[in-house]
């Protein structure tokens, strides 16, 4: 069992590096060999650049705006004593099973009502408020023992407190995995731009790179590298933290 478990990670290792080492190798090759040609040509192009700055500019406070709030939120709906707790559960989870293209229409009618359409911001606050955050930490919370909650809760009323002794420890490793998802997710979204943003000048790279990709194969290999940068970065780093998730909330 053992031994198949292992040869089944490292096919699923091999899928996923295999494309990436390919995609990096590639993007480093020019006409006369090895050259950083094709990066030359990805950052000299203004284009490509406006576009990784919109990227940057949506995900990175959306993601600041969601993990807090999915923490709370998820707080709340796991321990939270609110009439309707129940409902709200089911309104989260079917906002999250219902396909982007169900809500195309209303969201976009919404963004024009409320003057918020062609704006980065629309976008941040969509991608903020996503419902799969809440229902992750609910979930995860939900796991902490009666016991340890109970036994705080003697000790303080502080909900703060029980959350940075009790309940933030034992899920550190969910809040590391939420961080990637959640910034992979918004780094990648094309549904949610494509419908609240108009001017080429605010689209972000998941929305513009096919665009300006057409018709111009002389830096694809290195602006796929550049795209995809991030989120290798993102999950390398994070893999160190969830080696010892619990030291981020020593006491």
């Amino acid at each position: 069992m053992k031994r198949s478990g292992k040869w089944i990670l490292r096919l699923i290792y091999l899928l996923f590096a295999g494309p990436v080492l390919l995609l990096l190798a590639a993007s480093f090759t020019g006409r006369t060999g090895l050259s950083l040609e094709q990066y030359r040509l990805a950052f000299s192009d203004a284009r490509f650049l406006e576009s990784l700055k919109n990227a940057v500019v949506i995900t990175l406070p959306a993601l600041a705006i969601h993990v807090p709030v999915s923490i709370t939120s998820g707080l709340m709906l796991a321990r939270g004593k609110i009439k309707g707790n129940r409902l709200l559960n089911g309104i989260n989870l079917l906002a999250l099973l219902l396909p982007f293209q169900v809500i195309m229409m209303p969201v976009y009618k919404m963004s024009h009502a409320v003057g918020l359409f062609d704006t980065q911001f629309a976008v941040v606050i969509l991608a903020a408020f996503s419902p799969l955050g809440p229902l992750i930490m609910a979930t995860l919370i939900k796991g902490v023992s009666e016991e340890q909650w109970e036994a705080v809760s003697i000790e303080t009323s502080s909900v703060w407190k029980k959350l940075r002794h009790i309940i933030l420890p034992q899920i550190a490793a969910g809040i590391i995995l939420l961080v990637i998802i959640t910034f992979a997710d918004i780094w990648n979204m094309v549904e949610q731009p494509l419908i609240l943003l108009s001017a080429t000048s605010k689209k972000p790279i998941s929305l513009a790179f096919n665009d300006f990709m057409k018709g111009n194969t002389a830096y694809l290999w290195a602006g796929s590298s550049v795209y995809a940068m991030p989120i290798i970065v993102l999950y390398i780093i994070t893999s160190r933290l969830m080696r010892s998730p619990h030291s981020m909330f020593k006491k």
